[in-house]
Order: C-alpha cells, then structure tokens, then sequence
C-alpha cells in the first residue's frame, strides 16, 4: 500500500487568510453601521451593534485557536463559535450585497429609505435558510451508462458517496440521511472517493467518543451487504489531522480503503489511486506519476473488464485515456457557495457532472454530501450519486 498523500495544506490554516478575513469583515460591518445601524434610535442600534461586534470577534479569533478537536462527545465551545461565526458572517456578507442591490434598484424604481435595511436583512435571512436547506437535503442523482465489456443484461448499480467531512460541524443526523439514501438504491458496489473525514478523529489507539455514533451509522451499509463491497479512498482532508486515526475511523465504519491499489470484482477492476499520487512520481519509473503507473499496470485481461477509476480530486491524466472507463471524483464539492469565490472553482479538472473523455474514458464529479465549514450550499447540493451499468 503506497500512496504519498496529501501535502498541500489547508488554505484557512494560513495566518494571512484569517488575517485578511478580519479586515473584509470588519470592513462589511462598518459599512452597515455607517448606513443603517447608526442611524436607529439609541435602543435599537446598541443590541445591533453588540452582536455585530460579539459575533465578529468570536468568528475571527475562534481560527486562531486551531482546529477544532470533540473529545469528550460534546460539541466544544471553539467549534459552536466556529459555526454561529460562520454563519453571522454569511448573514452580514449577504446583508451588504442585498442592501447595495436594492440602493442601485431604488434609484429606477423608488423605494423608500426606512425599508431598505429590513428588506436587506430579510433577503439575507431567507437565502442563509436556502443554504441550509440545500446543505442538509441529501439529493440522489441517478446515472445510467451502456458497456459492451459487461456481459450480465441486468444493471450492476453503483454508489458513489463523497466528501461527507466529518468533523466538528458535522452531526450524526446528516451522515444518517446520507446512509438512507444509500440503502434506498440497493447497490451491488459502494465506493467512497475521499474525504470521509475532516479533523482530528481519534488519539492514539481509539476513535474519540464524539465520532464513534458516525462510524456505527455508517456501518449499516456494509452489514445491508453489498455484493462487491464497500470501498474507499483518501482525499486531502483525510490527512490534514491524524491519518492514522483517519484510516481507523474509515475502516471502523466498514469501508475497505484502496491506496494506490486495484482489485478484480468480477467484471469491474477497481483502481483506488491515493490523494496526490498524481504529483508523485514513481519510484520504479520516473517519468510516470504513481497513479499512472498503477492503471498503466491493468493486464490485458483487466483492460477488457470495465475499469472504474476511484480519484478524490477530478484530475485527468492524459497518458490514462482509454486504460479507464470511468473515473469517480469529488473534491470541488460542486462549487458548495456558488456563486462566491471558492478555491474549489480554481483546480485543474472538472468542476461537477458527467463529462465524456477521448478515448473511450468518462468522468463524473460529485457534489459530495458533506460540507467544509459552515453548513451551507447553494447552488450545489448536496448528492448521493447512482451510477447503473448495463451490458449493450
């Protein structure tokens, strides 16, 4: 098992981003003070303005603590700040925009002053609650796709699940609707593309007591038994903290990972390339990356199954054309706050959806079913996705 991991860090670990976030936030919230906030009576603008100020300084200095650790199976006061934090910011952040929106709005069509701010502050609302519809609701996107390289007439049904992130804004609740969903298709194959979890899990020899109702609901689905198992890979999340308590948790919940590996299942070769491979060169032939060597390896009796690639980030690597039938990703998490600035619009690759590659070859980015920070989507919901395949 190798695999080199995952080396880039996280972009909010970087002093310099929180830095710059205090400052855009507390420029947001003196831009609202100085249009509206202050010009309320002195007994409504001192509640506004205390739980401006108390909510902006506990989202901004909360990062600076570290990541957030659960080990006593309550939610810890860092990650609670965390989380409200997160959320009051997007309130805010929307706030200014919608207030913007219709100041420019006001001077075609006239709106009187006094409603501009309550109007703002109620668009805002509803498109945080938008949000957390969208986070929470776990949709299942359906999928079929015709090969001649399976034999059997009836579909082999596949699951895809990604990037739940179970970390300390994750509840258990959640990662039970997202297991529903996944029994509810009745797969005969589950594969997992990285990023199972999000912070530190587990000490030294054990899984900490707040994450161990996460791994016993997501056993349920290896014990409904699939016929090809449960399977997954690692994503850059699931380094960042303890990969070793990272890979116990992942197999306590009955997922068999795959580390630069493949297995024959019949008529389906799984390759499970590790996260980063991809910039890992090999050790055994330089000018090929870890990855590409390993689907390079496919035997020629391999080739003629159908060959479905696992890789947490949508990175296509033009030497694998044609040696895949389809490669199974997630990372971007759909964009998850579209339409704002993301990293996760910035990465080489695909950003979401199926995509048919030359030679043969397809991709299909997940959404995923989780979410990094603050319990929000839009425009990007949350997936389960089931992939049925059918011989021609």
């Amino acid at each position: 098992m190798n695999g080199a991991g995952s080396r880039d860090g996280r972009f909010s670990d970087r002093p310099r981003f929180w830095w710059a976030f205090f400052f855009v936030m507390l420029s947001v919230h003196a831009y609202l003070y100085a249009a509206e906030v202050r010009k309320m009576p002195s007994e409504l603008s001192s509640p506004w303005l205390l739980a401006g100020a108390s909510a902006l300084l506990a989202s901004a200095s909360a990062p600076l603590l570290g990541p957030p650790k659960n080990n006593t199976g309550r939610i810890s006061l860092q990650s609670a700040l965390q989380r409200s934090g997160a959320l009051w910011n997007f309130f805010v952040l929307f706030s200014a925009a919608y207030m913007t929106i219709i100041r420019v709005i006001s001077v075609i069509h006239e709106i009187p002053a006094r409603a501009v701010f309550p109007a703002s502050l109620f668009a805002s609302l509803l498109t945080c609650l938008y949000g957390l519809f969208e986070a929470r609701n776990v949709r299942s996107v359906f999928l079929s796709l015709k090969t001649r390289k399976l034999k059997r007439k009836e579909r082999l049904r596949v699951v895809q699940i990604s990037d739940l992130h179970i970390g300390p804004f994750m509840n258990v609740g959640h990662i039970a609707r997202v297991v529903r969903a996944a029994l509810m298709a009745s797969p005969d194959l589950v594969v997992v593309t990285g990023d199972t979890v999000d912070g530190e899990v587990g000490g030294e020899s054990e899984t900490l007591p707040f994450y161990r109702p996460f791994s016993k609901t997501l056993l349920a689905i290896s014990e409904s038994g699939p016929g090809l198992g449960v399977w997954a890979i690692s994503g850059n999340h699931d380094y960042y903290e303890n990969f070793a308590a990272s890979l116990r948790f992942i197999e306590s919940a009955g997922f068999r990972l795959l580390r630069g590996e493949k297995v024959d299942l019949g008529e389906i070769v799984l390759i499970g390339a590790d996260d980063m491979d991809h910039e890992t060169r090999s050790d055994a032939n330089g000018e090929m990356t870890r990855s590409e060597e390993l689907i390079d390896s496919l035997s020629p009796d391999e080739r003629n199954k159908f060959v479905l690639l696992l890789r947490h980030r949508p990175i296509i690597e033009e030497s694998s054309l044609g040696k895949f039938d389809l490669q199974l990703s997630g990372h971007t998490h759909g964009g998850q706050l579209v339409p704002l600035p993301s990293s996760r619009h910035r990465i080489p690759g695909r950003s979401r959806g199926l995509l048919a590659l030359p030679r043969g070859s397809n991709i299909y980015v997940s959404n995923g079913a989780g979410f990094v920070g603050p319990p929000l989507r839009f425009f990007a919901p949350a997936e389960i996705v089931v992939i049925d395949l059918a011989g021609e």
